[in-house]
C-alpha cells in the first residue's frame, strides 16, 4: 500500500470527485466477494450472450467458442490488472492516472476515445434492456408471443426513458451505490439462463439439436478462430483502460481481491456466457435472449422473471462499465461534479441507444457486432501507453503531489503534453495500419476503414514498447 499523505491540488481549482478516495474509505473498500460479484454484474449483460453465436458464425463449435472465450477474456484481463494496479495501490481514477502517461493537458484525448467507445456499449446496453422492458409490459397486458415482439419497436422508446431515469437515480449515490447493485445483478442473471437452456436441452423439441452444438468447420488455426479471440477481447477491452474507476474502491489491505474478481467475475463468467448463448440461439434458431425467454421459457412466471433478469443485466453493466467513462470526460473535461455529470449522461445514453438506427433484432445484433469488431485499435495503444509507463518507465512508483499540480513542478512534459505518448500513439496507429492491410484484417465501420481482428493485441505490445523507448529519448 502507498504511503498516506496529505494531496494538495497546485496551481489550479480540482474537480473534488477526481481526488484520491481517502484512507479511511479506502479501509472500508470492497473485499474479493464483493469486487467479484461487481464483475460478474458488469459482465452479465444481454449483449455477451452474442459471443457464442458470433463463434458459430465463424464456424467455431461449442469447445472452441469456450476456449476463444477463455483465451480472449484471458488477454483483457492481464491488460485489466497491469493497468488497474495504479487505482488499487493510489486511489485515483482514470483522468488522474493519465496525467501521468499523456501529461496533464494530454489527458482530455484518450479520456474521450475512452468516453466515446464507453457511450457506444453505453446506448447498445440501454437498447438491450429497454427491449426487455417494453416485453414485459406488452406481455403484461396480455399480448401474444408474436404481438408483443411486433410493437416492441414502436413502444421501445418509453422503456428507455425508464430506464436512463432509473439509471440516473442508481449512480448518483456514487460508488456507494454501485457496490449494492453489483452484489446481486449479474449472478441471478446467469444464475437464471443456467436454468433456461438445461430446460431447453432437456425438452424433445429441443434435444436433438444438442449434437448440432458440436460441428466446427474452423481449425484453432485458422483466421476465423484468430478473429473470434480479438471479438472476445474487444468485448471489454474497453475496461482495460479505466479500471481504476473501479479498482480504487478496493481494500487495499486485501490486493489479491483485484485479481481474483477480475478472473473469476470475467474470464470464467464470459465463459459460462458464451456456452449459454451458443447452446440456446443453436438450440432453438432464435437470436434475441429476450425473445427466447419470452418465446420459450415454461409459464408467465418464469417469463416474467426472466426479462426482470434481462433488463437488470444490461442495467448493471452500464452502470459499472459504460457509465464512468462518459462521466470522467464530463468531470475531467467539463470540470461538473459527480452528480450533474450522471444527469448529464444519462440524457447523452438516451441518444447514442440505437432506438433510431435499429428496427429489428438482426439489425441490433449487426449494429452491435459491427462495432465491436472494430474499435480496439483506438483503445489498444492507449493501454500499451499507461502500461509501459507504470510498470517499466516509474517502476511501480507515481509522485501523487505530481499529479494534482499544475504547471511545470507537475506532469507538464511540453507544455502539458508528453511528445513521447502522442508519438506513440500515431507510430503504433500506422503500424497497425501496415499490418492489417496485408494480412486481411482491415475492415469498414461507419464510412471509415479501421484494422479489425487481432490488431488490439499488435496495439498494446507495440505502443508498450515504443512508449518505453521513446520515454528514454525523451527523458520523460
Amino acid at each position: 500500500m502507498a504511503e498516506e499523505k496529505e494531496i494538495t491540488p497546485q496551481g489550479y481549482k480540482e474537480n473534488p470527485d477526481l481526488l484520491p478516495v481517502p484512507a479511511a474509505q479506502r479501509a472500508k473498500g470492497y473485499n474479493a466477494l464483493t469486487f467479484t460479484l461487481m464483475m460478474f454484474s458488469m459482465n452479465t449483460c444481454i449483449p455477451m450472450f452474442f459471443l457464442g453465436p458470433i463463434g458459430a458464425g465463424l464456424g467455431m463449435d461449442l469447445w472452441q467458442a469456450i476456449v476463444g472465450a477463455f483465451i480472449g477474456n484471458l488477454a483483457a484481463v492481464i491488460a485489466m490488472y497491469l493497468n488497474g494496479s495504479v487505482g488499487v495501490k493510489y486511489g485515483i481514477p482514470f483522468p488522474v492516472q493519465l496525467r501521468e502517461s499523456f501529461g496533464f493537458r494530454g489527458l482530455h484525448i484518450p479520456v474521450l476515445l475512452r468516453g466515446f467507445a464507453g457511450t457506444m456499449w453505453f446506448g447498445i446496453e440501454a437498447w438491450a434492456g429497454s427491449y426487455a422492458l417494453t416485453l414485459i409490459v406488452l406481455f403484461g397486458i396480455g399480448m401474444s408471443t408474436t404481438q408483443a415482439i411486433d410493437a416492441t419497436f414502436t413502444w421501445l422508446i418509453v422503456a428507455l426513458i425508464f430506464y436512463v431515469a432509473t439509471f440516473i437515480l442508481v449512480m448518483r449515490l456514487g460508488l456507494k451505490g454501485i457496490g449494492k447493485v453489483a452484489d446481486w445483478g449479474g449472478p441471478l442473471m446467469l444464475l437464471y439462463f443456467i436454468w433456461l437452456v438445461w430446460f431447453l436441452a432437456s425438452t424433445p423439441e429441443f434435444g436433438p439439436n444438442i449434437p448440432n452444438l458440436f460441428i466446427s468447420t474452423a481449425s484453432y488455426f485458422s483466421l476465423n478462430f484468430l478473429i473470434y479471440l480479438a471479438v472476445q477481447t474487444n468485448w471489454w477491452a474497453t475496461v482495460a483502460l479505466n479500471i481504476s474507476d473501479l479498482s480504487r474502491g478496493i481494500n487495499p489491505k486485501k490486493p489479491r481481491a483485484f485479481f481474483t474478481g477480475l478472473f473469476i467475475g470475467i474470464v470464467i463468467c464470459q465463459i459460462v456466457g458464451t456456452a449459454l448463448g451458443y447452446a440456446a440461439v443453436g438450440l432453438t434458431g432464435t437470436i434475441l435472449p429476450q425473445d427466447i425467454i419470452l418465446k420459450y421459457a415454461p409459464g408467465g412466471v418464469a417469463i416474467i422473471v426472466g426479462l426482470i433478469f434481462a433488463f437488470l443485466a444490461p442495467w448493471s453493466t452500464d452502470i459499472v462499465a459504460n457509465a464512468p467513462p462518459l462521466i470522467d470526460i464530463l468531470m475531467a473535461t467539463l470540470k461538473l461534479r459527480w452528480k450533474t455529470a450522471v444527469v448529464v449522461a444519462g440524457v447523452i445514453a438516451f441518444f447514442a441507444a440505437p432506438w433510431w438506427a435499429v428496427g429489428a433484432a438482426a439489425d441490433y445484433v449487426n449494429y452491435m457486432t459491427s462495432w465491436a469488431s472494430n474499435y480496439g485499435i483506438l483503445l489498444g495503444p492507449i493501454a500499451g501507453i499507461m502500461i509501459g509507463n507504470y510498470w517499466v518507465t516509474r517502476k511501480r512508483n507515481y509522485d501523487l503531489q505530481k499529479l494534482y499540480t499544475f504547471g511545470p513542478n507537475g506532469n507538464w512534459y511540453k507544455g502539458g503534453w508528453s511528445a513521447s505518448s502522442y508519438l506513440t500513439l500515431l507510430i503504433t496507429w500506422i503500424l497497425c495500419y501496415l499490418i492489417a492491410v496485408p494480412t486481411g484484417q482491415l475492415a469498414w465501420f461507419g464510412g471509415i476503414p479501421w484494422p479489425g481482428g487481432v490488431m488490439w493485441y499488435f496495439a498494446v505490445v507495440i505502443s508498450l514498447i515504443v512508449k518505453v523507448l521513446l520515454d528514454r529519448v525523451f527523458k520523460e
